[in-house]
């Protein structure tokens, strides 16, 4: 890290590198960015002459991290997460107001932590939250770091140093844009994977005859809804947003397809120094679950 700074490392090299690494494509981050493709690439270079070595490889027109790109990947997200939870300590210390940063994956936001936001605010006068949308990899990444307090989950890491605690379940059923009686039926419309976890996905095939090959596979279940109800398909998708819809006749169960359950985690460091701080909206995320995914 010494190195870095004395070799005029900054954070704006780190989101550059960032931003390449998730568009594979130096115009396309440099329109991100707002900046020139050349001075992109050259902020790239100046990384690149920091660490000592190439960060990306162009094969037949894709740019790809090199395999020491893929290992500064983590250490660059978390320098610039923690730079920012540093800034937003640093901002509130004087006020003494309780700072939170949760996590989760696309489909839990979508279903369930988004709501909460404008409750969580209300229920706890002067918190400040910090968001975070990631694949599970990452989230329990940023909770060993420290970068993350909370993190909800369906299928919770068995990591030593987490602590897991169940705050809710999901309902998914098999819904259709019209009535359908098996495969064939399901193929003809055309079927919607989502995401709901890797338990879930292990126990896919179980639900099904033979494999049926997705037109749409998405993590988020309003993406989902909405294909469905315009394009038609069919999709397990939560109780609670089909419910309405089975009785407006705007979309048909698939009885002949079990219904399915997801349990929802918070995990947490027990290390982490904000823990009895964060624990209150362990118990606040619990109690509104109940509310938030029943129908």
């Amino acid at each position: 890290m010494k190195y870095f700074y004395q070799n005029g490392m900054n954070t704006d090299l780190l989101r550059t590198f960032l931003e390449v690494s998730n568009t594979r494509h130096f115009a396309r981050a440099a329109d991100n960015l707002f900046l020139t493709q050349s001075a992109v690439s050259f902020r790239i270079k100046q990384l690149e002459d920091i660490v000592g070595v190439k960060l990306f490889t162009r094969q037949r027109n894709n740019i790809l991290l090199t395999p020491s790109g893929e290992r500064l990947l983590p250490h660059a997200e978390n320098l610039l997460a923690g730079w920012q939870a540093a800034l937003q300590d640093v901002g509130v210390a004087d006020q003494k107001h309780l700072q939170i940063s949760i996590g989760g994956t696309s489909n839990l936001w979508d279903i369930f932590l988004q709501s909460l936001l404008p409750q969580m605010a209300g229920a706890f006068p002067g918190l400040y939250l910090r968001t975070e949308i990631n694949p599970q990899r990452e989230l329990t990444r940023a909770l060993l770091s420290g970068r993350l307090d909370i993190a909800v989950l369906f299928d919770p890491p068995k990591v030593s140093e987490l602590r897991t605690s169940p705050i809710g379940e999901m309902e998914l059923m098999f819904v259709a844009s019209e009535k359908v009686s098996g495969v064939e039926d399901i193929e003809r419309l055309g079927y919607i994977f989502v995401d709901w976890g890797t338990a879930f996905n292990l126990q896919h095939a179980k639900f099904f005859d033979q494999a049926i090959a997705p037109v749409l596979h998405t993590g988020q279940s309003h993406i989902a809804l909405e294909f469905l109800l315009t394009h038609g398909g069919a999709a397990f998708l939560p109780s609670r947003l089909t419910e309405p819809l089975l009785t407006e006749r705007k979309l048909f169960e698939a009885t002949h397809v079990h219904r399915a359950s997801r349990s929802i985690f918070a995990v947490f460091n027990e290390e982490s120094e904000n823990n009895k701080a964060f624990m209150p909206v362990v118990e606040f995320l619990t109690q509104r679950a109940a509310k938030s995914l029943s129908i």
